[in-house]
């Protein structure tokens, strides 16, 4: 299953990085396929590519931890992109989370 994880704390957030995390140290977002296709094919994990040069990517795993980075996504107008699901807005309360906890948000595909 597809998933964005974001550590609730700094310790979460290294315990991330060797699965040693628990559920309930993350925010955890998971994707079904129709949801996640929807998404890819409107683009959004691109725009989230360019905006912050990461790479996520069918079968890649991806961070985007820095502050600028975590912004510069929620300023942008990604989210106004119009989709059906709404993991879209989901997605975007993961940044602000990220955002205010001073984490990261990891993107599993």
């Amino acid at each position: 299953m597809r998933s964005i994880i974001v550590p609730k704390d700094k310790e979460a957030d290294i315990l991330l990085d060797t699965d040693e995390a628990t559920p309930e140290q993350l925010i955890t977002l998971s994707f079904d396929n129709t949801e996640f296709k929807e998404l890819w094919d409107a683009g959004i994990f691109q725009l989230i590519n360019e905006l912050t040069e990461s790479l996520i990517d069918v079968y890649e795993d991806d961070a985007i931890t820095e502050k600028q980075k975590l912004q510069l996504v929620l300023s942008s107008d990604i989210f106004e992109i119009s989709v059906t699901t709404d993991k879209l807005k989901q997605i975007k309360t993961l940044f602000q989370e990220a955002l205010q906890r001073g984490t990261g948000v990891y993107f599993y595909f």
